[in-house]
């Protein structure tokens, strides 16, 4: 008897954890389609995603991913990031191929310029500018230093001889080696009523200047009203090629980096190949529209290009 009985309450137990576990099961899915319906909606066509309160660190914006889908700014992704690094997808060759003119580096002449590195040199007269009137300096931010300029009334060119770093030697910047030229720029106030292609209205918020001996100049600016791309012939003592890189305000207050093919620049322009560069000038005035003008330059480079590989149309390889 016994052992009936203790077969029995086995039994009992055993069919009372089935029961147990079966209930278990019926509000796991209850649960589950109770979620389910939730998560889709009455008027839904699909499941909507769930927001977790989990973020995974590692995944991609797909607004970031793409650095050369149509509308992408660098400019803006660089403010976002670091303005002191060119946008990202840029070439930089390593070694010799890259050459840095100038940082503008200069902690002992912070507020002051580099009168023994930099040249000021007047307008077309190439003459000296007396020191007082220079109106460019070095300043800082955070661990930058940079050179600013701000007048009002005021057109000095400021520069220095173009020489590079080539194979351990210093040599002038040749445009048929070193073709690109690269750097970055930031435009507080523009001169208002300017216009560059009208000698009584004729100034710039900022200019990057290449000079070829004393005929020949490249002028890259930032005007106030000329459209991009705008190209002005001018003559005095030579021709200078004036060329619209960046205008009006919308990118005011913000480093923005440049890169043009000054090589083939000076080819499309001039013809012919170009002598070496012997100085790089920097220009923001006002003399002619006498009104207040500033903008900060920096990070001024001669690069190399990578050599072009034309494709065989015949390979299909």
């Amino acid at each position: 008897m016994m052992g009936l009985r203790s077969h029995t309450d086995f039994i009992s137990m055993y069919l009372i954890n089935m029961a147990l576990r079966l209930c278990l099961l019926v509000v796991f899915v209850i649960d589950l389609r109770y979620s389910i319906c939730f998560a889709v909606g009455p008027d839904s066509t699909g499941v909507q995603p769930v927001v977790s309160g989990f973020v995974d660190s590692t995944a991609v914006d797909p607004a970031m991913a793409d650095p050369l889908r149509p509308g992408h700014d660098p400019s803006t992704i660089l403010e976002i990031t670091d303005p002191s690094q060119p946008p990202a997808h840029w070439v930089t060759p390593a070694g010799d191929s890259t050459s840095v003119l100038d940082t503008f580096d200069y902690p002992q002449f912070l507020n002051s310029y580099p009168d023994k590195i930099w040249q000021g040199i007047s307008g077309w007269r190439y003459s000296k500018t007396k020191k007082e009137d220079v109106y460019y300096r070095i300043l800082r931010e955070v661990d930058n230093h940079y050179l600013s300029a701000k007048t009002k009334g005021g057109a000095v060119n400021f520069g220095r001889e173009a020489k590079v770093t080539y194979r351990g030697r210093e040599i002038k910047a040749s445009l048929r080696l070193f073709q690109k030229l690269r750097w970055r720029w930031r435009v507080h106030d523009l001169p208002e009523g300017s216009d560059e292609t009208d000698d009584d209205k004729n100034d710039s918020a900022a200019a990057v200047r290449l000079v070829f001996g004393r005929t020949k100049t490249l002028k890259y600016i930032w005007s106030e009203t000329l459209p991009k791309g705008t190209v002005i012939k001018k003559g005095r003592l030579g021709v200078q090629y004036i060329i619209v890189l960046r205008n009006g305000a919308k990118d005011a207050k913000k480093w923005v980096w440049e890169e043009v093919n000054a090589y083939q620049d000076y080819r499309r322009l001039f013809g012919g190949d170009p002598r070496p560069v012997d100085y790089l000038g920097l220009l923001t005035d006002s003399n002619n529209t006498e009104t207040v003008v500033a903008a900060d330059y920096d990070d001024i480079t001669f690069i190399i290009p990578r050599p072009t590989v034309e494709k065989n149309p015949g390979n299909t390889e």
